[in-house]
């Protein structure tokens, strides 16, 4: 029943989350053949959630090739927001000094009188 009930909610899931993305193309946005592929891997972790009650081996391996359908969409993409996480930014302030720089003198100054 354990795997029935992983295979149900992991297709569920990424299956609604790949349908709000396509959903998207309704706006213009065009349609990455990643998204399909995933979408039909969440079809088969379906599929593969039914035979589980009956042919668990089966459905395992269903499961599996699902679930690699399913990463072909999420691995790049975890990737990409990994890479730009760690990527560095240089702010505007380590390229030009402050303009207010040269006011801390002075402001010592009159605050010691």
């Amino acid at each position: 029943m354990f795997p029935f009930l992983l295979y149900f909610i992991t297709a569920v899931v990424t299956g609604f989350h790949i349908y709000t993305l396509l959903s998207l193309v309704v706006l213009g946005v065009p349609i990455n053949p990643l998204e399909v592929v995933a979408l039909l891997g969440s079809l088969c972790l379906l599929i593969a959630a039914y035979i589980s009650l009956f042919k668990p081996h089966a459905a395992a391996r269903l499961a599996l090739v699902a679930t690699l359908a399913i990463w072909s969409f999420y691995g790049p993409a975890i990737a990409n927001a990994v890479r730009t996480r760690l990527e560095r930014r240089t702010t505007s302030s380590h390229i030009m000094p402050l303009q207010g720089a040269s006011v801390g003198p002075a402001l010592r100054a009159k605050a010691i009188s």
